[in-house]
């Protein structure tokens, strides 16, 4: 490379940077955006906004960094993307880091630099029919506002694993809207992927590994997210006959991309396909929850944050209310990756919830670390698992809690209409999304073990303002909520 190189250009050798020779002095750090960073040529700039969202990246400026620094992010371990002419690091904020005020340090052999800078963390709200996507910053003690997105059609939401980009599908346009998460100002629309003509029923997105699925009624196509504001879609994959003749009721993809959970409404059957073959989507596995009930009984599926088990709730549906009222449960399967286990799936944990009726969407708790010494593992279909669902006698709708007791409890109620809430990386706060009658949406927020919190934190947020949007809001789908990684 010659020596006009622009100090942005990316260095392709590291043998012409420099030996570390005394302790990083870091001095200044810029967030830049949430697009990729090439192997060569310039580091993409998007203006700075000084403040680096989950998933932004940042030019670290400095000297005396070395050949192979580490970058900590808040105590947590970024991955140094590439190094520039001028001898800075340009790595992302990593899933997980702690949001305010934190440390961005590079670490050699010869000692430590650092710089402070603000960490912001958001949380998406799609109300379907509103035409919106709210956005919400969560922070140590709960959530504020912080916009809107205007997103026409939004049916379905999806967050990317590193939490650079949303994902909006429509339930008619096989179009779906890929939002920058970190853009400067406010997230927004940058792209727009084509995924074929055909009705969306549902769309699901790895935890760990770059996998969308966007499940249609005779057949899935699955989106590579490896680059997550510009994904790459694959030619759709035909589904088993069985799904298409069982109607899909929902569906979610596995940790790590690699199983495709489906709930049909005929038969009230549970099935899971492999989504390793290219070009095929075979069944491993199925399970018949309610074989006795004609009805369509099951609401959701979702898989654990370790991938180790698959929660199902049942209970009454729009299409089984005709013939009365339905008992709530929620079932724990074991999965994994032992074809006989997956052969000849059951439940391993069935809860009944007497106080629910008409659930909704699943949330799942967070995966967090085990401290060393004598930390108990509990076992997977012990740990946590939210539903939102009506409360019987009808007075409302509630957050309803699944933990390691045998009943589940009420850890959040309202008046207004309640969809699928998630957990804050740190575990420590949920947030429900909660529609009003006029079409007004709010954050709801409370510590995830339901216990009291403190005067003047996890207060309500308003979201979305009411307003006639694109469907009336009475028939509007329960909204679901997202929180960055």
């Amino acid at each position: 490379m010659g020596g006009c190189a622009s100090n942005r250009e990316i260095v392709e050798d590291s043998f012409f940077i420099t030996e570390a020779w005394a302790a990083p002095e870091v001095t200044g750090v810029v967030d830049i955006g949430g697009g990729d960073v090439p192997l060569s040529g310039e580091v993409g700039m998007e203006p700075s906004d000084g403040i680096a969202v989950i998933g932004e990246t940042l030019w670290i400026h400095g000297r005396g960094f070395g050949r192979q620094p580490t970058v900590l992010v808040g105590g947590r371990p970024a991955a140094v993307l590439g190094r520039t002419h001028d001898g800075g690091i340009v790595a992302r904020v990593p899933a997980g880091t702690p949001s305010g005020p934190q440390a961005v340090a590079v670490v050699n052999e010869m000692g430590k630099g650092a710089l402070p800078i603000t960490v912001r963390r958001f949380a998406a709200t799609l109300a379907p029919g509103s035409g919106q996507v709210g956005w919400a910053e969560v922070g140590p003690s709960g959530a504020t506002a912080a916009g809107v997105t205007p997103v026409a059609g939004a049916r379905f939401l999806a967050l990317s694993s590193d939490g650079r980009a949303a994902y909006v599908a429509e339930a008619q346009g096989g179009m779906i809207d890929v939002i920058e998460v970190p853009a400067p100002g406010a997230p927004k629309v940058i792209y727009r992927l084509d995924v074929g003509p055909g009705r969306v029923l549902a769309l699901a997105i790895a935890a760990r590994a770059p996998v969308l699925a966007v499940v249609r009624k005779n057949d899935v196509v699955l989106v590579d997210t490896s680059s997550p504001l510009h994904p790459a879609r694959s030619a759709p994959r035909a589904l088993p006959q069985e799904i298409r003749d069982g109607r899909i009721a929902a569906a979610d993809v596995s940790p790590d991309g690699k199983l495709l959970a489906i709930a049909t409404e005929q038969g009230n059957q549970v099935i899971l396909l492999d989504l390793g073959p290219a070009g095929h989507a075979p069944i491993v596995g199925a399970l018949a929850v309610e074989p006795e009930i004609r009805e369509s009984v099951l609401c959701d599926v979702a898989f654990s944050p370790a991938g180790d088990t698959l929660w199902i709730l049942s209970g009454d549906t729009p299409r089984s209310l005709p013939a009365g009222p339905q008992p709530t449960e929620i079932r724990a399967v074991r999965v994994g990756n032992d074809p006989q286990l997956l052969a000849h799936l059951e439940a391993t944990r069935v809860v009944g919830v007497d106080g629910a009726g008409l659930p909704a969407r699943l949330g799942v708790g967070r995966a967090q670390p085990l401290p060393s010494g004598a930390a108990i593992r509990l076992p997977p279909e012990r740990n946590a698992v939210f539903f939102a669902a009506a409360t019987r006698p009808p007075a409302g709708t509630a957050i309803f809690r699944l933990g390691a007791e045998d009943a589940a409890t009420v850890i959040l109620d309202s008046p207004a209409r309640l969809g699928r809430a998630d957990v804050s990386p740190d575990g420590r706060w949920l947030f429900a999304p909660a529609v009003a009658a006029d079409g007004a949406v709010r954050v709801l927020t409370t510590a995830i073990d339901g216990r009291p919190v403190a005067p003047g934190t996890a207060q309500p947020v308003d979201l979305i303002a009411a307003a006639p949007g694109e469907t009336p809001p009475p028939t509007r789908p329960a909204p679901e909520l997202r929180v960055q990684p």
